[in-house]
């Protein structure tokens, strides 16, 4: 079976096994690919078992798909763990490092892939100045701590800490107006990132588009209030406000850019 089948394969498991026992069951950290890739199953026992993406943080990059049988009633996954954390299956380590060493996304990856460690088992990784955060899969956390001393030529300490602990900083951004004949992708695309609409709606098709993680294809998706747009090789950004449209039928949004 070829690596994506299997992936395919493992999710449709995943979601059978939360159906039949009753119980909350989770994949492994999802690239943003991997993520569009398991859409197909979406609509696998879509009226007994919900689907929800959760990364640790609001704004994570790779994400568990987590199936939850619909008679539990959760609409939120993080407000969930959060009041049930040992549902959870992501685990927070804080890491410290010494003073004189200055290290990398990579440097921290290298060193995690150096212990043996399967990148899936591993989320997003938050370089700081002052400490280093890293979401995991619980089982494994403890097997971190206790081996990951030494990242590059750095030395480096580790804790454990609750999801909360966790404060996204976004960096810097500016919103911007921009009016758009409509609220189609390639339209959106054209005017966020400054390109053609010809060159936009290749972009689309090139699958080089992710709209909340997910790869879109199709240029007349229509977008709404607080999608993600991602354009790979041009940045991020998203569409904060839909203000309306002008007497003659152009659309006002506000577009929030992240530098």
């Amino acid at each position: 079976m070829e690596e994506k089948e299997l992936l395919v394969s493992r999710c449709l498991d995943a979601k059978k096994r939360a159906l039949d026992s009753f119980m909350i069951t989770s994949t492994s950290f999802l690239s943003a690919d991997e993520r569009s890739l398991i859409s197909c199953i979406e609509r696998e026992y879509s009226a007994d078992i919900r689907t929800f993406y959760f990364g640790g943080f609001g704004e994570a990059e790779r994400t568990l798909a987590v199936f939850v049988p619909t008679v539990f009633g959760v609409e939120n996954i993080g407000e969930y763990f959060a009041e049930n954390p040992d549902d959870c299956p992501i685990c927070l380590i804080k890491l410290s490092k010494d003073r004189f060493s200055s290290l990398s996304h990579r440097d921290y990856l290298g060193s995690l892939m150096g212990l043996g460690i399967k990148r899936e088992t591993v989320g997003d990784i938050i370089p700081g100045e002052e400490y280093t955060f890293i979401f995991t899969l619980k089982s494994i956390s403890g097997y971190i701590c206790e081996n990951l001393t030494k990242v590059g030529r750095g030395t480096v300490s580790c804790e454990i800490c609750p999801l909360i602990d966790f404060v996204y900083d976004e960096g810097e951004t500016e919103t911007v107006f921009a009016s758009v004949a409509s609220l189609r992708l390639d339209s959106v695309v054209s005017s966020a990132f400054n390109l053609s609409r010809t060159n936009s709606s290749l972009a689309v098709k090139s699958g080089l588009v992710y709209i909340n993680s997910l790869q879109i294809l199709k240029n007349d998706y229509i977008l709404k209030e607080k999608d993600k747009i991602v354009l790979r090789g041009k940045g991020k950004v998203v569409l904060e406000e839909i203000i309306g449209e002008n007497k003659k039928g152009r659309i006002h949004i506000n577009i929030k850019k992240f530098k």
